[in-house]
């Protein structure tokens, strides 16, 4: 595959105007002319007026001193988070060794990041992005041959992504429906394809030119010299021939970005760095006495990080505490899974009894959010109903012509 070309730098969305810039220092310099002024009225009181007038009008004089000063006093340091948002982001792959070492990488060093594959290389090395996505990261659509899209044609346009998604679920991956045009190109037929199909397309404000030249430090320091306070997307390639080069400097991007203050993310629904919201279902199995009835948490969407849910137990007709324990439990899905699963263990009392229920409910998601529907009911069968074995009725005994 050739090399990538010079792709574009986005970085209008980032950049404070200077019409604001401006803004705050004139209204600075307005601050200080209320006392200048009050002052001046100071030096007149004190040659014209009484001593008592003089008295009141310094206390009405100071307290008018003041009021500025405490406006102008800065607000409480609120507690340090994040100087920047940086999402890391890998074109071109899979590529064998190479995509191998960057996952390994990127989970030692517990850094998110978005894969945008190409079709044709997901189609030869499946086992590849099956492991980028167990290992927590997102996959996007790089489409089948890595084309300059605006040479396609619409039609054409529509058919790459949809070969290339249809590539990734064959290989029992779970894209997102984000898409990057190969070299940041596209026209207005192209973006109406990529809408119709229903991706969104996805830029960078930090392009490494990695394809192009450098050592790991020299892209290490591009990159590190290129973010800014606020969001940053970084274009990094793990499917080029430089791309070992490139991975060599992802531990040194990461270590000098946390040390300035910056956090990492993925990319969420819309391209913009965070994190995707995925919605948590609920589904149960039911149990017998002795046994265990179970609770799953299912995602609609991978969250390219570990999410977490309570699970509650409820008393029906079976009692909470002596039928089944009382849970709020966490429930954690990692990073890389759609599902996490809860094992309720349930009491045998040894009496036989109708089947009874309990419910279950969710509450209080971290990265995700609820269905509608938050809570199942769970049914207990008796344990000796469990076992028996029920006959349709007693043995008829048949002679030869007839019923005895």
């Amino acid at each position: 595959m050739p090399m990538e070309p010079v792709e574009p730098r986005m970085t209008t969305s980032f950049t404070r105007p200077s019409s604001q810039r401006a803004t705050s220092q004139h209204r600075i310099a307005e601050m200080t002319v209320p006392g200048l002024r009050t002052v001046h009225a100071v030096r007149v009181l004190l040659r014209r007026t009484p001593l008592l007038l003089v008295t009141l009008a310094l206390a009405c004089v100071l307290s008018v001193l003041v009021a500025p000063a405490q406006a102008a006093a800065p607000a409480p340091a609120k507690k340090r988070g994040c100087k920047g948002q940086v999402a890391l982001t890998f074109d071109d792959g899979p590529v064998r060794g190479t995509t191998h070492r960057l996952v390994r990488l990127l989970r030692s060093k517990h850094v998110p990041a978005t894969f945008f594959v190409v079709g044709q290389r997901v189609e030869a090395l499946p086992g590849a992005v099956r492991e980028i996505e167990r290992a927590g990261f997102l996959v996007g659509n790089h489409t089948w041959a890595h084309q300059d899209m605006r040479t396609l044609s619409y039609d054409q346009a529509l058919r790459t992504l949809r070969t290339t998604h249809r590539a990734l679920l064959r290989a029992g991956a779970h894209p997102t429906r984000l898409m990057r045009p190969p070299y940041g190109a596209t026209n207005p037929t192209i973006r109406r394809a990529i809408r119709d199909a229903g991706f969104v397309p996805v830029l960078w404000t930090t392009d490494s030119l990695d394809w192009k030249s450098g050592t790991s430090e020299q892209i290490a320091a591009r990159i590190l010299g290129s973010l800014r306070p606020g969001a940053n997307i970084v274009l990094q390639h793990d499917g080029v021939n430089r791309s070992p080069i490139s991975v060599g400097a992802v531990a040194q991007v990461v270590q000098g970005a946390r040390r300035r203050g910056y956090c990492f993310t993925a990319l969420d629904e819309k391209g913009r760095p965070g994190f995707p919201t995925p919605t948590a279902t609920l589904v149960t199995r039911d149990g017998a006495e002795g046994g265990s009835a179970v609770v799953r948490v299912r995602l609609d969407r991978l969250a390219g990080r570990d999410t977490a849910v309570v699970v509650e137990t409820h008393s029906g007709t079976a009692t909470v505490g002596s039928d089944l324990p009382r849970l709020s439990t966490r429930v954690v899905v990692p990073a890389g899974r759609r599902s996490a699963k809860l094992r309720i263990p349930l009491t045998s009392d040894g009496v036989l009894e109708p089947a009874e229920s309990f419910t279950v409910r969710l509450r209080s998601p971290e990265g995700l959010r609820l269905d509608d529907v938050r809570s199942a009911t769970v049914t207990i069968t008796d344990a000796a109903a469990a076992g028996r074995v029920v006959l349709p009725g007693p043995p008829i005994l048949l002679k030869r012509g007839g019923v005895l």
